[in-house]
């Protein structure tokens, strides 16, 4: 899929991320467990600017470009644990969990 709009709640095997593609915007949630098993990134819980999706397909390891407003620092690649479900969010459910 080349062009896609709308948000989505991603789930990986460690972490939960919401993603809207009209806002330009992903927020990660790492799931409860111990904390050898889930890395916590800067900035988790937080809104953060998506530049760009370069891989989110069930089964592979999620790759977007961010931008964390770090000095000298233009872009970050985020990459997650294996992608396990994409879910369409509602419009009433984007703005309730963004």
């Amino acid at each position: 899929m080349d062009q896609a709009s709308g948000a989505y709640l991603v789930r990986t095997t460690a972490s939960r991320y919401l993603i809207s593609l009209d806002l330009n915007i992903v927020r990660r949630h790492p799931d409860a467990g111990p904390p050898t098993e889930v890395a916590a990134l800067r900035r988790d819980h937080v809104q953060i600017d998506l530049l760009a999706v370069y891989e989110c397909t069930v089964g592979m390891e999620m790759e977007l470009i961010v931008d964390l407003h770090l000095p000298n620092v233009p872009f970050t690649l985020r990459r997650s644990m294996p992608v396990v479900s994409i879910e369409r969010l509602s419009d009433a459910e984007e703005a309730a969990l963004l």
